[in-house]
């Protein structure tokens, strides 16, 4: 039995499990590396000298030399799932010395135990088939010993067990390989030491043979060395650490577990103040803020614009564990927001009443005139005027049409149909052509139909012909509706598409009009999108929308 398997087990036990080690020691430099190096090699010093033990005719002092090695794997597994899961400050300087003392003691007890029988009560060499084999009594010393080694791996274990809820699944195989890599050998170990084990033997080095293979299999294939949870979570401490943006981390009951110095200022605390106490004591209103809202805090006498936006830390199986409350300063932003809809409506309201008087003035000073050369100035001064109006009136009527509007599916088919109903009456001497179905819902809202309005008089009054051709084609591609409307004309000029290209005016690029800005403004404002196609045979323009059924 001993040579046929025991000890060729414990032999393969052994060059397993230090191949394992030097390859975990060749990648130290991932957290947690380092002790599974220790770990292993340890394992592995305890099934060698087990079977050398056994072997070589002396039992008893390879016995000694296993039980102080032995002590090193709880201290190992410790330090593993320490640095693992990002905890390795736990084990301070202070405090590695203090759990390193146990495992001097114990190793003085086992050598010097023939003088005081503390560690064995009593021990004996046995022949078991034909191989001397230690045996002996557990004394106190070696029980307690076994309370604290085994209190130090349920330690570890726990820490991983808690951790099975909350990381991804690589993270997720990785944990539960190192826990069936301890709990293994340990079991075995406790079955032994209270007599549940047939053979006089201790089989604990046969069960590192399982445990290196799952160790194994963890580094090969689920890479445990290659990546661990403790470089993720450093990485996220980090970066919430130095984000500018007030990061506050509450659990299930709204109390502070922790949050960012961003946070720290904003609030007016510490975090060794806040954490444990309830969010409401420092800011009441992000307590009632269960996804997104914009909240206004008076800072040093001023009044502050914050964006909130909060969510939730669920566990693996669904239960929400807490809430990740940030906060964006928009100040800035919404102050200029402001200041732009106190500018749109003067520019709205104001620009209109002063060129209707500019236009009324004109009239009546073109009615006195008599000079055809002097009246041509006045009409260019009239179509200038109708020219701004028209621009206002655009810009007003797309304002009004988005004030207090959500997204909501609409009807595009329909929208086409009247409008492309309307422009034939009004340009009678045009052929425009509709190819649409039916039906064709989209999401948008009111502004959609000013936009298709406004390429369609486009196509139309900027004709260089008295009868020009419009098509106008509706079809479904997969999610999108896609919108052609191609006419004949001379085409957009290059300029004004260069500053649609552009995205923004400047000094030297002006665009002639407000109508292509008003066509990109209203669709992109719908999430949709709008592209050019133009040159001597006309214009194309494309407008995409997201479909409501998709």
């Amino acid at each position: 039995m001993l040579s046929s398997l025991y000890l060729p087990l414990m032999l393969l036990a052994a060059v397993a499990g230090s191949g394992l080690a030097l390859f975990a020691w060749l990648h130290r430099e991932t957290p947690g590396a380092a002790p599974l190096a220790l770990f292993l090699l340890a394992a592995s010093l305890w099934s060698l000298t087990d079977a050398v033990g056994i072997a070589s005719g002396r039992p008893r002092f390879w016995a000694s030399l296993k039980l102080s090695i032995a002590t090193l794997v709880p201290l190992a597994w410790l330090a593993l799932v320490f640095e693992y899961t990002g905890r390795e400050r736990w084990l301070s300087g202070s405090r590695l010395f203090a759990l390193g003392v146990e495992p001097v003691v114990v190793s003085v007890l086992v050598w010097t135990n023939p003088s005081h029988v503390i560690w064995r009560a009593s021990s004996r060499v046995v022949l078991v088939d034909g191989y001397y084999v230690f045996d002996g009594t557990p004394g106190l010393a070696l029980w307690g010993h076994q309370v604290y080694a085994y209190g130090l791996i349920a330690i570890g274990a726990a820490l991983l067990v808690g951790m099975l809820w909350r990381i991804d699944d690589v993270f997720r195989d990785q944990s539960t390989a190192l826990l069936v890599a301890i709990a293994v050998p340990m079991i075995v170990n406790a079955l032994y030491l209270f007599g549940y084990t047939p053979a006089t033997v201790d089989p604990t080095g046969i069960a590192f043979v399982l445990s290196g293979t799952v160790l194994a299999g963890a580094i090969f294939s689920e890479h445990l060395l290659d990546v661990a949870p403790a470089t993720r979570e450093l990485g996220r401490e980090k970066l919430i650490g130095e984000l500018e943006d007030p990061v506050v981390i509450v659990d299930a009951e709204r109390r502070v577990v922790d949050l960012n110095p961003a946070a720290e200022s904003l609030l007016g605390v510490s975090s060794d103040d806040a954490i444990g106490t309830e969010l409401a004591a420092f800011e009441p209103a992000l307590v009632g803020i269960d996804d997104s809202d914009e909240i206004t805090l008076e800072r040093e006498g001023r009044r502050c614009y914050y964006d909130v936006r909060v969510s939730q830390l669920d566990r693996a199986h669904g239960t929400i564990t807490g809430r990740i409350i940030s906060l964006r300063d928009v100040t800035e932003r919404t102050r200029r927001e402001q200041r732009l809809d106190v500018m749109n409506r003067l520019y709205r309201h104001n620009l209109r009443n002063e060129m209707n008087v500019v236009r009324g003035n004109a009239e009546l000073l073109d009615a006195r005139l008599a000079t055809p050369a002097h009246r041509e100035y006045v009409a260019t001064i009239i179509d200038t005027a109708d020219e701004v109006i028209t621009r206002s009136e655009k810009i007003s009527a797309l304002s009004r049409s988005v004030e207090g509007q959500s997204m909501r599916p609409i009807d595009f088919a329909s929208i086409l149909t009247a409008l492309v109903g309307s422009f034939r009456e009004e340009f009678p001497e045009a052929t425009i052509a509709l190819e649409a179905p039916e039906t064709c819902r989209v999401v948008g809202d009111p502004s959609i139909e000013i936009a298709i309005q406004e390429v369609l008089e486009n196509a139309l009054e900027h004709a260089d012909r008295p009868d020009p051709t419009v098509t106008v084609e509706l079809a479904t591609d997969g999610d999108d509706a896609r919108l052609a409307v191609t006419d004949d004309g001379p085409g957009i000029p290059e300029q004004d598409l260069r500053v649609l290209e552009l995205g923004a005016e400047t000094p030297l690029e002006h665009a002639s009009g407000v109508g292509l800005w008003l066509v990109i403004w209203a669709i992109e404002r719908v999430g949709g999108t709008v592209a050019f196609e133009t040159g001597e045979t006309g214009t194309t323009v494309t407008v995409t929308l997201r479909r409501a059924d998709s």
